[in-house]
């Protein structure tokens, strides 16, 4: 009995493992909606047992799955009519979907649980009887065409690889070469729907596939020829043509001159250039050159023009113009005498005068700018000619005659000047290695004057050439008279003028020592001899001594050798360092330099008004002003005998606290304020600083201006002795009190399986907090954490009835006190204990009972799925069945 029942269940066990033993019909598609990231596969679903697609298996050949591709399934679920709408779903990313023409689709039938994975992808495609089913290729794109010495090209699109390769693409290019696809296809990241195609050296046009089967071939081919220059050797007879995409074969090449196709020529190197032999040139002008390349020809006719040769050229002035004679070769056309030459000279038109085969004129108008080897350009018929580096047009050479300086301005009279943008003056100064460039010139209209502001240089004596585009003219001298500048404003007292000299005598600089007089004085200063910072220094400097003074435009004379200079100079304008207040600050002193001696002749300024009646003292470097109540801060600007300060000086007022604000001296004792009021509070300067204390504490600032600081304390003691501090200098102060806590807010007491919590709301909840659950049977200790609700940029004031802008009701406001416990409690009221510094509260409070939620087991007989590790439906009947006839048998045995 016991071998019969092993001989049952081995055959039960069978038809468990194979499923149902018939052949399942394919999926009928009927049509398919695709798109870039998704599609859906239309069945018919007539009758009801019509089978349906429940996923794919890629191949990556004829035999091998890939089996690292993420799972996918088709949702099959909604019928509309007589149809099934099949969705396909993938873990993978769909640019990640490749395989072969060999893939696998798997199906089940409504009625059979059991899934099929025998159907190859390519019969469904072919027998569905609805066109290619699963043929995604679309939106192919690519980036460029190959070259005929071959390379890389892009291609995009959607589900390129989904039938294909992976690594090849394959075409009816020669033998059906098959094109390489790179990179890694394994590679996660590796995007097939942008996918590098490698194509070797070719030509021609051909056909692309990017499925195995070869059923969609797209059009495809090398680039066209193309022509980038020409260059013939009349001598030789040879014309080279530079280009690319010529190939290598000349059996596949065609060269058309003129429309005639040449047959005498070679491919000189392969792809980019070719040689056409033993050409005549007729006559000038233009000729049309056309390639093909394996039936590809080119894009636009290339035009070659065949030029006129110049050989010479003559000169003309440029600001009087004339007549230009070019000679040559081939200077008019003896098929088309009526084609008659454009000839331009640099940018300039020349007009055609006559026109023989050796030799053109023209006639060339005035030219401002001129210039020099200037290209010269002949054109026939749209081919131009221009003239090589060896022959070239320039314009008349210009001329210096002579020149003269007067009042810092040079004028120089010569030829050919021109107005060209481009020209210039050199300057070589004497005792100078280098020249200045001037390009700053005003010309007159006859072009024979210009003049220039002569820059300032050390030395008398210089020598000037003029240059107009790059055509020099010969070089003269020139001398300039003695000039001076003065760089500095001596101080009011023990000054020193520092002046630097221009076009002075340089070989008598040893000997040399200026003077100066000032105003009306009988007797002149000496000063020292001067010197020069370096040999490329464009003046010499000289240090000369001033009396005690104050005051704008003090005259003077300076005098070198037998030349003498007026000018002028002013003195420093004052400046404050520091200021200093007296111990009692009744008064300020200033101290810094150029004040002067005289109170008449000096003006002070606080924020832009005149207190000039408050000066105490002055002296040279001090100035002592009475302290003003009135101000806070300010800028103080000093005049002296109408020298103005170049830079004020910024002032602020020492600080004053008028008191400590908090209304009925009532602070909160969670996260409590204290404000003082007062001006100039933003002092930060060490003998000012403004501080406070409470209970002899620090406190920590939450806003500061200068009318207005408030601070919060740490303390949690009440009451609080505040005190105020200006530096070292003891301020107001007072006693400020908490207000007295208030509870808003008692909820129910959350029970859990962790321990029991809640939550109390209130207002300035502080100081030490204690708190228990009084329960029937026992006590339960609760620890508690508490969050201040007060902002720490506003003033908070108790039961305001008008509310300043910055203030707010904290009556409105709720502290959070929240109360916790790591015990379960088994009761549904208490009584809730507070103890918040001195005062006690106690809430009647209800208590949440447990609420413990059980996990349902987990269900068995769930619906099956295609992986192998769970029971399809169909299998799980089976699977009851043979339990239930081995109960049986055993039940009889017994």
């Amino acid at each position: 009995m016991e071998n019969k029942i092993i001989l049952l269940v081995f055959f039960l066990f069978s038809i468990f493992k194979l499923g149902y033993p018939y052949s399942m019909e394919d999926p009928m598609a009927y049509i398919a909606t695709i798109s870039e990231k998704s599609f859906t596969i239309h069945y018919f679903n007539y009758p009801s047992d019509r089978s349906y697609p429940t996923r794919l298996i890629m191949y990556q050949n004829e035999t091998t799955p890939r089996y690292e591709m993420a799972p996918n399934y088709f949702n099959c679920s909604v019928v509309v009519g007589s149809m099934r709408l099949c969705t396909f779903h993938s873990d993978e990313p769909f640019s990640r979907l490749w395989g072969s023409a060999h893939s696998k689709v798997c199906a089940k039938e409504l009625s059979n649980p059991v899934e099929n994975c025998s159907f190859n992808l390519t019969d469904i495609d072919k027998f569905s009887g609805t066109g290619y089913t699963f043929q995604f290729v679309s939106d192919i794109k690519f980036n460029k065409k190959p070259a005929t010495s071959g390379g890389d090209v892009v291609f995009t699109g959607n589900y390129l690889r989904f039938r294909g390769g992976p690594n090849f693409i394959k075409s009816n290019y020669g033998n059906g070469v098959s094109f390489v696809v790179k990179g890694n296809f394994s590679d996660p990241s590796f995007d097939c729907n942008n996918i590098t195609v490698s194509f070797p050296p070719g030509s021609g046009n051909f056909e692309i596939n990017f499925e195995d089967e070869g059923d969609f071939p797209i059009p495809f081919s090398y680039k066209s020829p193309k022509i980038s220059s020409t260059v013939s050797d009349e001598s030789l007879g040879i014309l080279t043509i530079n280009g690319d995409n010529f190939f290598t074969d000349k059996k596949l090449v065609e060269v058309f001159l003129g429309g005639i196709n040449q047959t005498n020529f070679i491919i000189s190197v392969n792809h980019t250039q070719i040689q056409v032999n033993n050409f005549s040139r007729p006559d000038l002008g233009p000729m049309s050159i056309n390639i093909k390349v394996n039936k590809i020809t080119l894009q636009k006719d290339f035009t070659h023009c065949f030029p006129a040769i110049i050989t010479s050229i003559s000169s003309v002035s440029n600001y009087l113009g004339g007549i230009v004679t070019i000679k040559g070769v081939k200077l008019s056309s003896t098929l088309y005498p009526s084609l008659k030459p454009s000839i331009t000279i640099g940018n300039k038109q020349c007009t055609l005068i006559k026109s023989t085969t050796n030799e053109l004129e023209c006639q060339l108008d005035p030219n401002e700018y001129g210039g020099r080897d200037l290209p010269v350009n002949v054109n026939f018929g749209g081919c131009n000619s221009t003239s090589n580096n060896n022959v070239s047009f320039t314009y008349n050479i210009p001329t210096l005659s002579s020149g003269s300086y007067s009042n810092g301005f040079v004028t120089l009279i010569g030829t050919n000047f021109g107005k060209n943008k481009e020209s210039f003056v050199q300057l070589y100064a004497d005792g100078t290695n280098s020249y200045l460039k001037i390009d700053q010139l005003n010309v007159t209209s006859d072009e024979k004057s210009l003049t220039f502001k002569l820059p300032h240089l050390r030395c008398r004596s210089f020598n000037i050439s003029f240059t107009r585009s790059n055509i020099s003219s010969n070089t003269i001298s020139i001398s300039a008279s003695l000039i001076i500048n003065v760089i500095n404003r001596p101080n009011v007292s023990n000054g020193t003028l520092n002046i630097e000299i221009y076009y002075m005598d340089c070989p008598l600089i040893s000997s040399s020592t200026p003077s100066i007089t000032i105003g009306n004085s009988s007797s002149a200063t000496q000063c020292s001899i001067p010197s020069s910072q370096s040999l490329t220094s464009g003046y010499y400097k000289t240090k000369c001594s001033t009396p005690y003074g104050t005051g704008l435009n003090k005259q003077f004379i300076f005098k070198l050798n037998s030349e003498t200079v007026s000018d002028g100079y002013s003195y420093a304008p004052p400046i404050i360092e520091h200021r200093k207040f007296s111990k009692d600050q009744f008064n300020i002193t200033f101290h810094g330099n150029n004040f002067g001696n005289s109170i008449p002749l000096i003006q002070v300024y606080f924020d832009g008004n005149d207190i000039s009646s408050e000066i105490l003292a002055l002296k040279d470097n001090q100035l002592t002003i009475k302290t003003l109540n009135s101000y806070d801060y300010g800028p103080i600007d000093i005049t002296v005998d109408g020298i103005n300060m170049e830079s004020l000086f910024s002032l602020t007022f020492p600080p004053v606290i008028n008191g400590i604000i908090n209304i009925d001296n009532k602070t909160i004792g969670c996260g409590g304020t204290i404000t003082v009021s007062g001006k100039n509070l933003l002092t930060n300067e060490d003998e000012f600083k403004v501080k406070v204390l409470a209970n002899n504490k620090n406190t920590t600032i939450i806003t500061h201006d200068e009318k207005m600081l408030i601070v919060r304390t740490d303390s949690i003691e009440s009451p609080l002795l505040v005190s105020t501090f200006i530096g070292d200098n003891l301020g107001p102060n007072a006693f400020l009190t908490y207000f007295k806590p208030k509870i808003t807010v008692v909820p129910t007491i959350k029970n859990k399986k962790e321990g029991i919590s809640i939550t109390v709301g209130g207002v300035g909840l502080s100081g030490n907090i204690h708190a228990s659950l009084a329960l029937s049977s026992q006590n339960v200790s609760l620890l508690c954490n508490l969050q201040c609700s007060l902002s720490p940029n506003e003033t908070f004031y108790d039961s305001n009835p008008i509310l300043s802008s910055n203030e707010i009701d904290i009556t409105n406001s709720t502290d959070c006190l929240s109360c916790h416990s790591n015990s379960f409690v088994n009761e549904t009221s208490g009584v809730l204990y507070l103890q918040l510094g001195s005062t006690s509260y106690n809430y009647d409070v209800k208590i949440e009972e447990i609420q413990i939620s059980i996990s349902p087991s987990p269900s068995i007989g769930a619906e099956g799925n295609s992986e192998s590790s769970k029971l399809s439906g169909g299998q799980f009947q089976v699977l009851q069945l043979v339990v239930l006839i081995l109960l049986v048998l055993l039940s009889s045995n017994k």
